[in-house]
């Protein structure tokens, strides 16, 4: 029994690795070059236990965006942490996992790499995840008490999101939001926070 445990014990130590891995891996060279070899390598695994715990490269990647690792709102416990709430606080949340979400994106270009490559690769098990973890976080956290379609709410402000801070690979502005600056960024929270504050059903 005991030996059962430190295998099981031994087994998440090196899935976890392997998972730290493929976001220094996407950190350090990009999605293009996420592959078993790099991975085992950096992980110093066998790539054997990568083929055992994950099946192929599409596996890890899907374990990858599920365990949260790219982005502080996705892991569990974030999600864990957020307190059943009354319906005047949903509002407040929310904002906080918009804003917490977008400095994410902003600070860490292997999560902007990793939907760059999800959009090209048109991988939808990696959608799929994300979905799934989305759905858990608006559960926790509840429909706001004016406004009904709160997950619609989340899918604007969210793609928004996604393609501003991935915009800030390619270009300085968008139109005269400088996208390099915290100036410019503190005018998207506001913004985010207005229509969180104000949207009425």
């Amino acid at each position: 029994m005991k030996i059962d445990k430190v295998k099981k014990r031994d087994r998440e130590r090196t899935k976890s690795k392997i998972l730290k891995a493929v976001g220094e891996v996407i950190e350090q060279h990009g999605t293009e070059k996420v592959g078993v070899n790099l991975i085992a390598r950096t992980a110093g695994v066998n790539k054997v236990l990568i083929y055992r715990y994950f099946e192929s490269v599409d596996g890890l990647m899907e374990q990858y965006v599920r365990s949260g690792e790219y982005t502080s709102t996705m892991g569990t416990d974030y999600i864990d942490a957020i307190p059943p709430l009354a319906p005047d606080e949903r509002g407040k949340a929310l904002n906080s996992l918009m804003l917490t979400f977008m400095h994410d994106l902003r600070e860490r270009k292997a999560t902007r790499d990793l939907l760059r490559w999800e959009i090209g690769t048109g991988k939808s098990m990696l959608s799929d995840a994300r979905n799934q973890v989305a759905s858990r976080i608006l559960s926790k956290i509840g429909d706001l008490p004016y406004y009904k379609d709160t997950s619609a709410l989340v899918t604007f402000l969210s793609a928004g999101i996604y393609y501003m801070a991935i915009s800030t690979d390619y270009r300085e502005k968008m139109i005269d939001v400088d996208l390099h600056s915290d100036e410019g960024w503190q005018r998207i929270e506001k913004v985010i926070e207005s229509i969180i504050a104000d949207v009425r059903g």
